[in-house]
């Protein structure tokens, strides 16, 4: 929870994980036995998968926890494509989905934000 507070506020954090945990549809990383990142993912975009948010500790990045969760979620994946998204103005975010094999997709303009919402997109094996 404290790690989705720390992306997407305090007000929506509680209510976005129960749902994504309620479908099965929240992952996590641990080292040492503590909570070190958490995606959350949704498999009814567009009949595709959506990351909707991945969040690893700061104290532990550039370990490895984030590809980790992407390897699992695209192990988990029913569809070939696999969909991410940040805000334009996160460039660790840009770099870590060029790292992971993303390329970009798309944007989507006038969110609540005011940012620039990136999307990226990935080919997954069958």
């Amino acid at each position: 929870m404290a790690l989705a507070t720390e992306v997407i506020g305090a007000e929506r954090a509680g209510a976005f994980v129960r749902s994504h945990a309620e479908r099965h549809h929240l992952l996590v990383v641990e080292e040492a036995g503590e909570v070190a990142g958490v995606l959350a993912y949704r498999t009814d975009w567009f009949q595709c998968t959506l990351v909707s948010l991945v969040c690893v500790r700061e104290d532990l990045r550039r370990r490895g926890a984030a590809r980790a969760l992407f390897r699992m979620v695209e192990e988990m994946s029913p569809g070939p494509r696999l969909f991410s998204s940040t805000e334009e103005t996160n460039a660790v975010s840009i770099q870590m989905h060029s790292a992971l094999g993303f390329a970009p997709s798309g944007y989507i303009d006038n969110l609540p934000q005011g940012y620039r919402e990136l999307l990226f997109y990935k080919r997954l094996h069958p």
